[in-house]
């Protein structure tokens, strides 16, 4: 209390200066118009530049939570990109319907759209992943195909992916016939000349071998290369390439065929997954007739 005391005496005389300065600053604003309009802008222009820094400063500490707010309604504008553009691609796979290629009447086929996330080409062993699973229908041995022709076969599925084992896989073999020309705009009921084996040999992406074609056979280059439907993978007729050389070895009774594949698989990016609705009781038959 003394020091308190002590510091008033000391400096009372400045806080009597200051309050009487104040004072005849009031009077003088109070009784005189020109002083006081001075004031008052003075006053106003003061109070508007601590306004506006004062609203930059709450502008720039609300940042962080209208960022966030930003954040998440890209996540969601991004989600409903995202479905859009898959809807348009499944109404674009759509287009390329069971019609596309054409089979036997007691064949029963289902059609899923599908994109490859997933593409390999030089390798021996090559492979494609497709972004359609179990959940979507997807099951293993199905067939798979694009609008160019044959892609491969589905070898490995999980409930969000599939796998497919692609004809430039040197374990795929697939069982194929060679049209005649003359009958070339009737894929499914025209005479073929020979029903061969078509497997790549793991040199050229763009390019397998058809085997086991007898050399009485007559074929030149150009004949167009479909699937035989000798088999539960693939309806018949579905395009896999045309005969790009071929050659007759004199100590073999087969000729050797160079097939050009119809599909790039270098750029293949969307597919139809073919389902044989009938093929688990196909295979049952079969393997019945067997014992």
């Amino acid at each position: 209390m003394k020091t308190l005391l002590k510091f008033f005496i000391t400096y009372g005389i400045y806080f009597i200066f200051v309050l009487l300065e104040i004072g005849s600053l009031i009077l003088v604003v109070n009784n005189n118009h020109f002083q006081r309009s001075v004031f008052l802008t003075s006053c106003n222009s003061f109070s508007a530049t601590l306004y506006k820094y004062n609203h930059r400063v709450i502008d720039f500490f609300s940042l962080i939570q209208v960022n966030k707010e930003l954040a998440a309604e890209n996540v969601d504008l991004r989600i409903e990109l995202v479905k859009a553009q898959n809807t348009l691609v499944s109404l674009a796979q759509d287009s390329l319907s069971f019609n596309s290629f054409p089979s036997n009447p007691e064949m029963n086929y289902s059609f899923y759209s599908a994109r490859v996330i997933n593409n390999s080409t030089n390798k021996l062993l090559n492979y494609i992943t497709l972004n359609r699973g179990k959940k979507d229908g997807i099951e293993r041995e199905m067939s798979v195909v694009n609008p160019q022709g044959v892609v491969g076969i589905v070898k490995a599925v999980s409930n969000h992916f599939s796998v497919v084992m692609p004809l430039l896989n040197s374990q795929a073999q697939m069982s194929c016939k060679i049209k005649e020309k003359h009958n070339s705009s009737d894929i499914i009921v025209g005479a073929v000349k020979d029903i061969g084996s078509l497997k790549w040999d793991g040199l050229d992406y763009r390019y397998a071998s058809l085997m086991q074609v007898p050399r009485h056979v007559e074929i030149s280059k150009g004949d167009t290369i479909v699937t035989s439907g000798y088999s539960d993978f693939f309806p018949e007729g579905i395009l896999v390439g045309t005969i790009a050389d071929f050659e007759k070895s004199s100590d073999d009774n087969y000729y050797k065929i160079k097939v050009r594949l119809s599909v790039n698989f270098k750029t293949v990016s969307y597919v139809q997954v073919i389902d044989y609705k009938h093929r688990k009781e196909q295979n049952e038959l079969e393997l019945h007739a067997e014992k």
